[in-house]
């Protein structure tokens, strides 16, 4: 008897529920090809994003540089990758492959059948401007590497899942990485948070790069003073096995160490100490925000449907942040020195934020509070002139004749994250009492 057309190798029906049903993550080695895209898709849209933030701020009267309908598709492709990645199911991974493969084609040969790229050499930019958009030329190359990646990923996933349907035996490398993490779960997993010999030897890393960060630099600033108090209390509550606030504490330890010495001093024994300390912290910080998921036994599904908006929407900051942060680094000249320190703040407060997000305690909530109002603070008041903006171009040989109107195109983005930080600010401290309240009624219904 002739098999059904609609019947392909192995029984599965190819139909609609088929094709929409969602998959379990892959398994074997792919699994962590397919976390890793997780991550990469973000970064992808983030890259696309500031290329398009760029491409709109430094139009003038003479040069589009990009195509508003060219963005547009740019973004939609970028968002359509997301989108698919995260639905886990033969449809989405199609619909991630084909928008990977679109953007391709729009980043190589979207511009006019060329590929996508600034123009630099207009007589409308100052020196400043000039150098800044060909420091696009590389997020742009970055952009299409991780396309490419990501499309062949999405190929590697739909064939996981069609023919790895269970965990496959352990073999090779594998077998050696699997008795490091048994040893692992039995020498440091197995104790009590802050007593385990990772604990030791991150509080030990964190504190070696705060004594060289201070001996590179032995003017004690008030900002050294409260890197120093919060170094302390992490330490402190680390041994009071409270290791995910303390690594918190650490990392924002480590943040205020790297704010005010980037550009003031170059690259130097104190720079690198604290960039090192603060990397040091923030695995740390991850380590422990990823055990305390582990440990969450929450199931109500208002809870988890409210965490996974949060962090959705501190990736949308991460993302929203990143032109800035480019164009406060690469565009600004040498007129907004001390907003300049502000930089490392920029990029890691939102990652903080994310992290955060995803740990779905009532007190992260607290934290991230905390954290997009000192975001907030960074890009309002970090500016000595009370009457000038977070950005602002204003000299005319360094940043060319539209200075004033890519002061007026960035600062917008700026004011739209501003805004974006205090309303996430509220809305997890209005979360918090909503977390109460439903607590409080839950325990009554079960009494």
């Amino acid at each position: 008897m002739k098999e059904p057309k609609n019947q392909k190798r192995g029984g599965e029906t190819i139909s609609l529920a088929a094709l929409t049903k969602v998959r379990p993550v892959p398994f074997g080695d792919v699994r962590k090809y397919y976390l890793a895209a997780k991550v990469g898709t973000v970064v992808l849209l983030a890259l696309c994003f500031h290329v398009s933030v760029a491409a709109i701020a430094l139009r003038t009267d003479s040069c589009e540089q990009l195509s508003t309908a060219l963005i547009v598709m740019m973004l939609l492709s970028a968002i359509a990758v997301i989108v698919g990645h995260y639905m886990r199911s033969l449809l989405g991974y199609g619909i991630s492959a084909a928008a990977a493969f679109l953007l391709i084609l729009l980043l190589q040969f979207g511009n006019g059948g060329a590929p996508v790229s600034l123009v630099s050499d207009l007589p409308e930019y100052g020196v400043v401007f000039r150098d800044g958009a060909k420091s696009t030329e590389f997020w742009i190359l970055l952009a299409k590497v991780i396309a490419v990646v990501h499309l062949l990923l999405t190929v590697l996933f739909i064939r996981s899942t069609l023919t790895v349907t269970e965990e496959p035996p352990l073999k090779g490398m594998n077998v050696q990485i699997k008795r490091f993490t048994d040893w692992l779960d039995k020498n440091n997993n197995s104790l009590q948070p802050g007593r385990r010999p990772s604990d030791y030897w991150f509080v030990a890393a964190i504190i070696m790069s705060a004594m060289v960060f201070w001996a590179c630099d032995l003017s004690m600033t008030r900002y050294d003073y409260q890197a120093l108090i919060l170094l302390a209390c992490g330490c402190i509550l680390v041994a009071l096995k409270k290791p995910f606030t303390g690594s918190l504490l650490m990392f924002a330890s480590a943040l205020i160490r790297c704010t005010l010495y980037q550009f003031r001093m170059g690259f130097s024994g104190a720079v690198a100490a604290a960039y090192v300390g603060i990397f040091i912290s923030l695995l740390y910080f991850a380590i422990e925000t990823i055990r305390v998921k582990k440990e969450s036994s929450d199931n109500l599904r208002t809870v988890n449907v409210t965490g996974n908006c949060l962090e959705w929407l501190s990736i949308a900051v991460f993302i929203a942040i990143i032109p800035i942060h480019e164009f406060l680094a690469v565009y600004s000249g040498n007129y907004m020195i001390i907003q300049k320190d502000e930089l490392p703040v920029l990029f890691f407060l939102p990652i903080a934020a994310i992290l955060l997000s995803r740990s779905r305690k009532w007190y992260s909530y607290l934290y991230m509070a905390g954290t997009y109002m000192w975001l907030w603070n960074s890009v309002n008041h970090s500016n000595p002139h009370p009457n000038q903006g977070f950005i602002c171009f204003d000299d005319l040989e360094q940043h060319g004749s539209i200075a004033e109107e890519t002061t007026r195109r960035v600062m917008a983005l700026v004011n739209t994250v501003s805004v974006m930080t205090i309303v996430l600010a509220s809305i997890c401290i209005v979360y918090v009492v909503y977390l109460f309240i439903l607590r409080g009624k839950k325990n009554e219904t079960e009494e």
